[in-house]
């Protein structure tokens, strides 16, 4: 057998083992990890746990000024019976409703008719749309292609 044989079956020995070694490791590992279920249990667990009953889960939000209503949906008047180690959790409402914004971008040879009766079933509310682009439009007769408008509602 030559030289070259031998380091080759050697070469090949080690790569074996290393596999194996490889192979035994991650079995290893897999098998010690935690299941997902195991994982959420653990996540629904730290929930309901905080380091003083008196903390709450997140930041007080009754200052800020935004779509929030600051008025807890919680009955106070019935008897309190809830458990020492459960969280008092408050709901907030949504003051109103959130508004989307409708955008058309110009075609060509489109005009302000074609677009009221595109999104109001009716050419009459074009002054509706050129009121409300003012800023980019000059002239309600003469529209730039490929310019962003705002639909009002």
């Amino acid at each position: 057998m030559s030289n070259h044989s031998k380091k080759m079956q050697r070469d090949l020995k080690t790569g074996l083992v290393l596999g194996l070694v490889l192979l035994i490791v991650i079995v290893v590992w897999v098998s010690t990890r935690p299941s997902p279920e195991e994982k959420m249990q653990d996540l629904q667990k730290a929930d309901y746990q905080q380091e003083s009953p008196n903390q709450p889960l997140w930041p007080d939000i009754s200052g800020r000024r935004d779509t929030l209503s600051t008025t807890p949906t919680d009955k106070t008047d019935e008897p309190e019976t809830k458990d020492s180690n459960v969280p008092d959790r408050t709901v907030y409402e949504q003051a109103e409703k959130i508004k989307t914004q409708k955008f058309h971008i110009v075609r060509k040879g489109e005009t302000l008719y074609e677009i009221s009766r595109k999104y109001y079933g009716s050419a009459n509310n074009w002054k509706k749309i050129f009121d409300a682009n003012r800023n980019v439009l000059e002239d309600a007769d003469k529209l730039t292609t490929g310019i962003k408008l705002i639909i009002p509602e």
